[in-house]
């Protein structure tokens, strides 16, 4: 219920290629940059309203802000692993901590994501791997032909947050808005994102 089984991991050349930095790239950013190709397989982190204390979020953004500012794009490979380290890293480190309400815990909300998940899987997009923890969500996507990652990740927040809220009785916010999203670049760090799927803790 978690994970997808690992047969059905994508094939690079037939499902999905890697990252060309030669190849056009869309840039996008709201808070957070977002890169999208065409044909590409995307890493994506999307996570609850109440999943990181508000304080460390203040401080986070702050911090982002005033890195970016003194780092503007292209960055050298030891700027990347800095941003890595001290933001994406950061995050994650956060959620695994499980603040917030962790609603996903519920085995009946998560088989609510998980069906919205796989709803449009093989149409809209394929789904390699992903796996649902107690406060955020990590899935290997490929979006199909016409179909955008942002459009997908729309669609999986806004029908899940719907389904959720009617379920507890309740409205509003259950979804950050924003999510992180990481094109996939090499072999050895497709490799590295599937045991990370594969082994986080639930």
């Amino acid at each position: 219920m978690n994970k997808k089984p690992k047969i059905a991991a994508l094939t690079p050349g037939k499902d999905f290629v890697f990252f060309d930095p030669n190849k056009h790239i869309d840039m996008r950013r709201s808070n957070l940059p977002h890169w999208q190709q065409d044909n590409c397989l995307y890493f994506v982190t999307f996570r609850l309203a109440d999943s990181i204390p508000l304080t460390k979020l203040r401080t986070w953004n702050f911090q982002h802000r005033s890195w970016l500012s003194r780092n503007p794009k292209p960055w050298s490979s030891n700027q990347a692993k800095e941003y890595l380290n001290h933001f994406k890293h950061k995050v994650e480190h956060w959620l695994d901590q499980s603040h917030g309400t962790c609603l996903l815990k519920n085995k009946e909300l998560k088989k609510t994501l998980v069906e919205c998940l796989e709803y449009h899987d093989g149409a809209r997009y394929q789904i390699d791997s992903y796996v649902i923890a107690a406060n955020h969500v990590h899935v290997l996507v490929a979006p199909r032909k016409g179909h955008s990652l942002s459009k997908i990740l729309q669609t999986w927040k806004g029908i899940s947050a719907r389904k959720i809220n009617r379920i507890l009785k309740r409205s509003g916010k259950l979804w950050q808005k924003e999510s992180y999203d990481h094109i996939v670049r090499t072999p050895k760090a497709l490799e590295k994102i599937r045991r990370y799927i594969s082994n986080h803790p639930i």
